[in-house]
């Protein structure tokens, strides 16, 4: 218990928060009674549910706005004073055609955009031109046109087009403007507006009032109602016709005589919109933007919004509601744009921070801060309660009592009666972190201490030592479950499971992984974890961390709806993830879920804490979620989201190459060759939320797949090289709506001359030559090496031949003669002459053989020309008795042989004759050569009595192995076919490569030759 200081000190606490509430409330009450022409608007940057961006001059925007309009491919455009402009939501863009396409004047006074595509520009002081397809067309008096202002452009159902001049109404046909003549009974002489409505009814304010052409006439009636100077005419979702008068009031214009019975706005007005909900937009000329949420009711009041309210500027022209529903407003400074917000900020005082927000069990919301006294919101009323300041933390239990705690106690709030303090266990602390209580009763409660404090039949106890508990650590976020148990998150990645009186600690170890355990919320079947470094799912005590990366950062507040939705307020702002992209959180193959964002674009302020006070989520009873943040709360009701269901038109804008930049066109773009730096900058035309629209590019021809740019508007390339691309950009608006069709470019780069295929060819055949240079260079040393081989081997031989002649051969010719002479002088019908005879037979026999050997060794051919012919000659000079018949056929053209080629398959014939000569008492010898393009062919055909063919490398004979080593030592093949009784054929075969000289010596010597043949 405090000492009695203490509870002074408290108490004297108490009572000046008390006249701090009361204080507030008086203001809010004197508040509420200053007057004003209609429904206060909140100092804020909305009107009702729309969320206002203004563009000044600072930002880039042009001067005074004083026509707006939206061409078909989305763009918005803006005629100023100074010019054409374009807007695609990020970027102004002065349009200004050159040559024949300018412009006749600068200032700019009317806009319209028609079914075509056309932008039809009105000018002060006469002309009129038309931008379609990047041409312009322009019309002045030769083309019929008045010299004055054109105020006003408006197009009937039939197509024609009706342009409202200082000096009178005008239409277009034919290529000319034509003014009405007196069979048109227009009354006046000029015509301020024009507009057509749903009937297809041509309305014009005319200096003697109003006038109407129904569709399919020619004769204007004249509006019985008295009106001042019109500036613009609206029809009503009932049809009425309502009228802005410059000099008057925005009212609806009795068409028959009768009394109306909607309210009337007392101010002059500029312009004049009913926006797709049947809302009521008027500009006025120095009193800001009205609204009227409810024109058919008597009784309605309309809402302000000036300058001081964060509009650009107080004086207001041209109003444009754009394809998307958005509302664009011309000013004096520039352009404002209001759209429609799914994000509600709360009426709240200014100052008022650190929000603990919980709802009541009277679908209110309570909201408790630092600086001011409680306060509740429902149905957009704040009232405030006297409850002491501050206030750090909120919880209702499950018989719908709130419980509110702060650095002075606790309190209960039950049917809107607050109940006195119920005092805390402990004296020294600052606020309460978090309340829970259970089905039985039990409430606890975390302070900045150590611990948990639970009171229980009406006594306190403190817990600070239980198994698992984090040492000196107190929980961040309290949750009796539906089977009350008792989750406590504490920093640190810690949750403490206390059931029973048992604790289960839940950590890393099991999964968790989301950081300091800042949010806890129950569903039907588990309990969702937030922290600030993501999300985890406890259900059936398996724990399952998301798969979100930052997007799930920093969550202090989670509400999970009925349906299975759940919503999260993070410090990348308010994430809604529908029920049927809950299973993707925890997706094994990594696909993430899809979810709405909402953040500062959408009016969200700030972060939400991330300390104290949580939890920064709530629902209320009917059915809105309530999100408090460091700088405010606001609302969001869940069952009236508005999606953006139109996908953005996507253009590509421009080429710039190497700091030279292209205009982009439908027809195929050429760039110059060598490009190292290649930017293509596109856009969307989502005018809504256009910070939000995403981007995926592919360059064909060089991209493989899809690149997701985000909202980067420009894609870049470095070094493309030369070919033909295509560009093709797809977007998404704010809502994820792509547009699969997109846009696209194609582009053509040149090549340099080395990147042509001329070059490439001429590179191949230098290359091919090259290798044909080095190959017959080769070829040269090759065959020098085989010719000195050859020339050493013919030496060798020669010198072999030359001392078997003077040796062998001449020592068996000396030993012959010696026989010759010693059987002489013998008897002749001696014995031993007969042998001595036969001996010399014999010696002259081996002597034939040996000197024929010898004119082997020494070669038979001489050129490559006379194979045959030397092979004839084998035949004879071996004198065979009888001489059987020998024959030479020659097929093709005879070609120079190689040397050693040669040589070979002489000796190869040779061998071949002599066998049929000596051993195959062959009759008939036939000699073939083969003179084909790609071989060289010998055969020796005999009819003798044929030989038995045995394998190589026989001992004792070497005739067939000496034929077979000479045909495979020139790269040839020797087959050999025999029969007994049926003749031998041996056969060679020799490829040209190997056989036949070259004809060129190379390309040197064929250059020169030809240059010889020149001169």
């Amino acid at each position: 218990m405090s000492s009695g200081s203490e509870r002074a000190d408290r108490d004297a606490r108490a009572v000046s928060g008390r006249l701090r509430a009361w204080c507030a409330g008086v203001l809010c009450v004197l508040l509420s009674l200053l007057p004003g022409p209609g429904q206060a608007l909140d100092p804020g940057r909305h009107v009702a549910q729309f969320h206002h961006t203004a563009w000044t001059v600072a930002d880039g925007a042009p001067g005074q706005v004083t026509a707006l309009a939206q061409t078909a491919d989305g763009y918005l455009w803006l005629g100023t004073q100074f010019g054409l402009f374009r807007f695609d939501g990020v970027e102004f863009e002065r349009v200004a055609p050159t040559g024949a396409d300018a412009f006749p004047a600068a200032s700019i006074s009317a806009l319209h955009a028609s079914a075509d595509g056309g932008l039809w520009i009105g000018f002060r002081y006469g002309a009129v031109s038309v931008l379609r397809d990047g041409a312009a067309t322009h019309y002045g008096e030769a083309e019929g046109l008045p010299s004055s202002t054109v105020f006003r452009f408006a197009q009937d159902r039939e197509g024609r087009l009706w342009a409202a001049t200082f000096t009178g109404l005008v239409y277009l046909r034919d290529g000319r403007w034509h003014r009405l003549g007196p069979e048109w009974a227009f009354p006046g002489r000029q015509a301020r507006t024009a507009f057509v409505d749903a009937a297809g009814t041509l309305w014009v304010a005319t200096d003697q009032g109003l006038a109407f052409l129904r569709r399919g006439t020619t004769r204007f009636q004249r509006v019985p109602a008295a009106v001042g100077r019109v500036s613009g005419i609206a029809q009503a979702p009932d049809g009425g016709i309502w009228i802005a008068e410059a000099d008057g009031a925005v009212r609806e214009v009795s068409i028959d005589g009768r009394t109306v019975a909607t309210p009337s706005i007392a101010l002059p007005s500029a312009g004049l919109l009913f926006d797709r909900d049947g809302a009521l937009w008027a500009t006025t000329l120095g009193e800001g933007l009205l609204r009227l949420p409810h024109p058919a009711a008597a009784d309605a009041g309309f809402e302000r919004f000036r300058r001081i309210d964060g509009l650009g500027s107080d004086y207001l022209q041209p109003l444009l509601e754009d394809h998307e529903g958005t509302i664009w407003v011309g000013s004096s400074r520039g352009l404002d744009r209001f759209r429609h917000a799914n994000v509600v900020p709360a009426r709240l005082p200014d100052g008022a921070q650190d929000f603990a927000i919980v709802a009541d069990g009277d679908g209110a919301l309570l909201v408790g801060s630092r600086n001011q006294p409680l306060m509740r919101l429902q149905d957009r009323e704040l009232d405030f309660l006297d409850l002491a300041v501050p206030l750090t933390a909120g919880h209702r239990d499950r018989r719908n009592t709130v419980w509110l705690g702060g650095p002075d106690g606790l309190w209960t709030l039950r049917d809107g009666h607050l109940a006195e303090t119920l005092p805390l266990p402990l004296d020294d602390y600052s606020g309460v972190q978090a309340i829970a209580t259970c089905g039985d009763g039990t409430l606890w409660v975390s302070l900045n201490t150590p611990g948990v404090y639970r009171l229980a039949d009406g006594r306190w106890s403190h817990l600070a030592d239980l198994p698992g508990m984090p040492e000196g650590s107190s929980p961040l976020s309290l949750l009796c479950d539906a089977r009350d148990r008792l989750w406590m998150g504490f920093a640190r990645n810690a949750i403490l499971l206390l059931q029973d009186g048992r604790p289960t600690p839940i950590g890393a170890e099991q999964g968790l992984e989301v950081g300091n355990v800042s949010a806890l919320a129950e569903d039907a079947t588990g309990m969702w974890v937030g922290g600030d470094r993501g999300l985890a799912r406890v259900e059936d005590g398996r724990v399952r961390s998301a798969h979100g990366g930052d997007a799930f950062s920093g969550i202090s507040g989670i509400v999970a709806t009925p349906g299975g939705d759940l919503w999260l307020n993070g410090a990348r702002g308010i994430l809604h993830l529908p029920a049927a992209e809950r299973p993707y959180l925890f997706d094994a193959q990594g696909r993430r879920p899809a979810y709405a964002r909402f953040d500062f674009l959408d009016g969200v302020p700030g972060i939400p804490a991330q300390f104290r006070p949580i939890p920064t989520a709530a629902r209320t009873g009917d059915g809105r979620l309530w999100f408090a943040t460091t700088s405010g709360v606001v609302s969001i009701d869940p069952g009236a989201l508005r999606r953006n269901p139109v996908p953005p038109p996507v253009h590509v804008r421009a080429v710039q190459a190497d700091g030279r930049s292209y205009p982009a066109g439908r027809d195929a773009l050429q760039l110059p060759a060598g490009i190292q730096n290649l930017q293509i900058a596109y856009t969307a035309l989502s005018l809504a939320i256009p910070e939000r629209v995403r981007f995926r590019y592919l360059l064909e021809g060089y991209d493989r797949e899809w690149q997701d740019a985000g909202t980067r508007r420009v894609a870049f390339y470095n070094d493309p090289g030369p070919g033909s691309y295509t560009f093709r950009v797809i977007a998404a608006n704010n809502d994820g709506v792509w547009n699969e069709v997109g846009a696209g470019l194609p582009l053509v780069i040149a090549p340099l001359y080395w990147q042509t295929a001329w070059f490439r060819v001429l590179c191949a055949l230098l290359a091919l030559a090259l290798l044909w240079i080095a190959y017959l260079s080769r070829l040269r040393r090759v065959a020098a090496q085989v010719r000195v081989r050859m020339q050493e081997r013919h030496m060798e031989r020669e010198r072999i031949a030359r001392e078997l002649h003077d040796t062998l051969l001449q020592g068996m010719h000396g030993l012959i003669l010696r026989l010759h002479a010693a059987a002489q002088r013998l008897r002749a019908d001696d014995p031993l002459r007969d042998e001595l005879e036969t001996t010399m037979d014999l010696a002259e026999q081996a002597m034939a053989e040996g000197r024929d050997r010898v004119s082997g060794l020494r070669g038979g051919v001489r050129h490559g020309r006379d194979l045959g012919e030397a092979l004839l000659q084998v035949a004879e000079e071996a004198g065979w008795q009888p001489p059987p018949e020998v024959r030479l056929v020659v097929e093709g053209t005879p070609r120079a042989l190689c040397g050693g080629v040669a040589e070979e398959l002489y000796l190869i014939g040779r061998e071949a004759v002599l066998n049929a000569l000596r051993h195959a008492r062959a009759g008939m010898v036939t000699i073939e050569l083969g003179y084909a393009r790609r071989e060289l062919r010998l055969r020796v055909r005999d009819d003798g009595i044929g030989m038995p063919v045995r394998e190589p490398g026989r001992p004792g004979h070497w005739g067939l192995d000496g034929m077979r080593e000479r045909a495979a030592r020139i790269g040839g093949q020797l087959r050999l076919d025999s029969q007994p009784g049926a003749g031998t054929t041996v056969a060679v075969r020799l490829p040209a490569a190997a056989a036949y000289r070259p004809r060129r010596r190379g390309l040197r010597a064929a250059v020169a030759g030809l240059l010889r043949r020149r001169t």
